[in-house]
């Protein structure tokens, strides 16, 4: 049976807290996944800045994944459109999800709003339909992800917006925490608009009721240890006809301490086993 094409999402491997810079080098993170048996990486838009200001350059960082046999997949992250949009700052994220694109490549973009707010859904379904788009000019297509604090709180709104814009290149992200501690049942995963399932993050964690932004960055486990159904939506985007790749996104304040190569291969091994069981 083959190896599922497993990707380690940008926080699983930085070693460090959202928002803060990466604890590893960009060689050490592409070093470990290869390690660890995963065949792409994720990048979050702030870190190529950073990659070459430490003298790596964008040819250096193909060779680097080249040499370990890794390509780019997810592209984190965009934000600031679905609600109080500041136009200057949206154009300069939307440019640097499109300066990781044309140095590295990728398959989809994480999108979202961080942000509380009142939704304008035609208005932001408008703004997401332009988005996604242009971007797809580059290969990516727009993983929509909903975040329970936020002005897109739940994957039923983000199913609205999705329905909404009409985009073939835009679809639902699935990341398992947000999904069930945002209210949501496999039931929505029927007759997707759009992408359908346009990516998937393994994760796991308790049930939470409050306080979901801090228990979001706090919480977020190695798939299988945690009280969420993980095996089971990993059926669920299987039959709404999802086949990879699976991005891993992992990082408590336990998780990010490990050394890199430790975090990678405790990342592969536990998406692996839900992997297994979901077939089983």
């Amino acid at each position: 049976m083959a190896e599922p094409d497993l990707v380690a999402s940008f926080f699983t491997l930085s070693g460090a807290g959202f928002g803060e810079p990466p604890r590893h080098s960009f060689e050490q993170r592409c070093g470990a996944a290869a390690a660890a048996g995963f065949s792409g990486i994720g990048l979050h838009v702030d870190d190529l800045a950073r990659i070459r200001a430490s003298g790596l350059d964008d040819a250096g960082m193909r060779a680097v994944l080249e040499e370990a046999g890794l390509r780019l997949v997810e592209i984190e992250f965009l934000g600031g459109w679905a609600t109080d949009v500041d136009d200057a700052g949206l154009a300069a994220t939307v440019t640097g999800v499109e300066a990781v694109a044309d140095a590295l490549g990728g398959r989809h973009v994480s999108a979202g709003e961080f942000r509380s707010g009142v939704l304008d859904p035609d208005g932001a379904a408008a703004r997401l339909a332009g988005l996604a788009d242009r971007l797809a000019q580059r290969g990516l297509l727009v993983a929509l992800e909903a975040f329970p604090w936020s002005a897109v709180p739940d994957v039923g709104t983000a199913v609205d917006l999705l329905r909404r814009s009409g985009s073939a290149d835009a679809g639902l992200m699935v990341d398992v925490w947000h999904f069930f501690n945002g209210g949501a049942s496999l039931d929505v995963l029927d007759d997707l608009p759009g992408a359908g399932v346009a990516a998937v993050q393994l994760n796991d964690g308790p049930r939470v009721h409050a306080d979901f932004m801090r228990e979001a960055r706090a919480t977020r486990r190695l798939p299988g240890a945690g009280d969420l159904d993980v095996v089971g939506l990993v059926r669920g985007v299987q039959e709404a006809g999802f086949t990879g790749p699976w991005c891993v996104e992992v990082n408590t304040p336990e998780f990010r301490e490990l050394p890199v190569e430790a975090a990678a291969k405790a990342a592969a091994d536990a998406a692996r086993d839900v992997l297994d069981a979901a077939r089983g």
